[in-house]
């Protein structure tokens, strides 16, 4: 069932911690009530075609009618949304979305807040500027009356707070698309959807195109995404949108299905970037299966996932179906700092992966089967060799993902079936799908995985840190610790073997150190530290020779994990020499 014509709604399913608003009384018994939301696209129930007036008016306090609503609205989480139009003195109105937002459980007497009208006023000056095609268009913030009859607005009746959005006309991904899998004549559109969704992200997080004012959208999921028919995919709903350096978010609301794990775990917390990523990651999962991925906290979700994607992949014809998956599976990361960073280069590479069989697939095929083993037992090298630090964060992100596709798409019982798939649920762990990072005896793997445990994304160090993590090893393959300061520009990667890197038997559970600057020197700067799985023989003779840098080993590697640290004041007391309490 298809919704025609739809912006600025929030799903009814949205999850706050708690729930911070109550459904909000419109005026007097005229008001018709929301339209009840029926299926899983939030379609109101005879919506198609266009709505007729219901005889209610908005607008601010000097013009209290300016604006004619139609139909009866759709309620979702933060508000209700109609259809409306604008006449003014024009020779005929023109249609808008008129959003009017409910107010907080706990809201006083003077909501909204100043707080709450500036940054409605600066997303609407953002969004101006911005003037983004995959983007709605955000008009007009005001306050006034609740929804009333023509010339019958009560000053003593409350202030409501509205949003002005343009009305984008065309179908929801969910109305477009749920239910119904890819297919080889389908596949290279749906991805093109996804594609749209990024240059929206990118550019609403790009420092130069925002103006200096990077911000993030927090709701990207189908039923905000509109197909239109010259547009393509218009990203809606921007009542959700703040600053990335936006505070606290005391309603902490979120979508389960499409928020990234570290939001799900902590959503009042701020979000970053990559929260926006994963986001696209699971509306990918949506566009190729047709339906909602698992949360990223339900057990069995990552295997699932991968081989669901893997299975579509290969249904449509995707000359290399591995490549596909692997890539999608980047934005899906449980590690929000592996990510990818630069989203068009993403989506160029996304187009160039669900290309048909062709030379271009037979090319990432035989990558494919270098991250099989194909190299006789030794990690493969990354695609992407370079020591600046963008740029090998993102050859990070594509062998994290790469490197634990294999155990990711094997069906629960290992027989990687295709037919009768069911999605993990909460309540009930997917047997055998085992979690990326779990650590296997070394020597048993055939590609390299690893995880950096400790310390965490964003921890603060000293002059020397101790660093753990697992990791699953080819045999005669050890570990590697390299760091890079990534603030005073020296390009130069310092390279750390891990504690008995020589007997990779003890390396399921490593650990090791690095060291950031001097006593005085490197204080309050970033460093990214990177663990990389290398031939044992090259690093036994790089450790016995004693170099401090090798950029030949380490670009001859597999990049596992990063980490980027923020160095302190201070020293360890045994200033890293030895495994801690050796």
């Amino acid at each position: 069932m298809r919704l025609e014509g739809r912006t600025g709604m929030t799903d009814p399913g949205d999850h706050g911690s708690p729930p911070d608003h109550e459904p909000v009384t419109r005026g007097g018994p005229d008001l018709p009530p929301p339209a009840s939301v029926t299926g899983r696209d939030g379609e109101p129930a005879g919506a198609a075609g266009s709505p007729e007036p219901n005889g209610l008016f908005v607008g601010p306090a000097d013009a209290p009618d300016r604006y004619e609503l139609l139909g009866h609205g759709m309620s979702g989480g933060e508000g209700t949304t109609w259809k409306a139009r604008y006449r003014g003195d024009l020779a005929a109105p023109l249609p808008l979305a008129i959003k009017l937002l409910d107010p907080p459980r706990d809201a006083g007497p003077e909501r909204p807040s100043a707080r709450d009208r500036r940054r409605w006023q600066d997303q609407a000056v953002l969004l101006r500027h911005l003037d983004l095609e995959h983007l709605v268009r955000l008009d007009e913030v005001f306050l006034g009356a609740p929804p009333h009859l023509r010339g019958t607005a009560r000053p003593d009746a409350g202030t409501m707070a509205y949003l002005v959005m343009e009305w984008v006309e065309g179908p929801t991904l969910q109305a477009l698309l749920g239910g119904v899998r890819a297919t080889r004549a389908t596949i290279r559109e749906r991805l093109e959807h996804v594609a749209h969704v990024c240059e929206a992200l990118a550019s609403l997080a790009s420092m130069t195109r925002s103006g200096g004012n990077p911000s993030l959208h927090r709701d990207v999921k189908p039923t905000n995404c509109i197909v239109h028919a010259v547009r393509g995919v218009v990203l809606i709903d921007v009542s959700t949108l703040r600053l990335i350096d936006d505070g606290h978010d005391s309603a902490g609301r979120h979508t389960p299905a499409y928020t990234s794990p570290e939001v799900l775990a902590a959503p009042h917390l701020p979000r970053s970037v990559a929260a926006d990523v994963y986001s696209l990651g699971a509306l990918a999962f949506f566009c190729l299966t047709g339906q909602d991925p698992p949360a990223a906290d339900t057990p069995g979700a990552a295997g699932y996932i991968a081989g669901e994607l893997r299975a579509v992949a290969e249904e449509a014809g995707v000359g290399d179906p591995g490549r596909l998956t692997s890539h999608l599976l980047t934005t899906l990361d449980a590690q929000a700092a592996r990510r990818p960073k630069d989203l068009r280069n993403w989506a160029r590479d996304l187009r160039e992966a669900a290309s048909p069989g062709s030379d271009r697939a037979a090319a990432g095929a035989g990558e494919a089967a270098g991250a099989a083993g194909g190299h006789g037992g030794r990690p493969r090298h990354p695609r992407r060799r370079t020591t600046r630090p963008a740029l090998s964060a993102l050859a990070v992100i594509v062998a994290a993902s790469v490197v634990v596709l294999p155990r990711l798409i094997a069906a629960p019982d290992g027989s990687d079936t295709r037919e009768g798939r069911q999605p993990p649920t909460a309540s009930s762990a997917t047997a055998g799908v085992t979690p990326p990072g779990a650590a296997s005896p070394a020597g048993d793997a055939t590609t390299a995985t690893g995880t950096i445990t400790s310390p965490v994304d964003g921890a603060d160090v000293k002059a020397c840190a101790y660093f753990s993590g697992t990791s699953s090893l080819p045999p005669e393959t050890t570990l590697l610790l390299v760091v890079q300061n990534v603030d005073n520009g020296d390009l130069a990667r310092y390279v750390q073997v891990v504690f008995d890197y020589d007997r990779p038997a003890a390396l399921p559970a490593w650990r090791g150190a690095q060291y950031f600057g001097g006593k005085r020197h490197g204080i309050d700067q970033d460093y990214q530290v990177d663990l990389i799985a290398v031939d044992l023989e090259a690093a036994r003779r790089d450790h016995e020779s004693g170099a401090a840098t090798n950029d030949a080993l380490v670009s001859s590697g597999e990049l596992l994990a990063s980490v980027r640290v923020h160095r302190i004041a201070g020293t360890v007391p045994n200033a890293c020499v030895g495994p801690p309490g050796g």
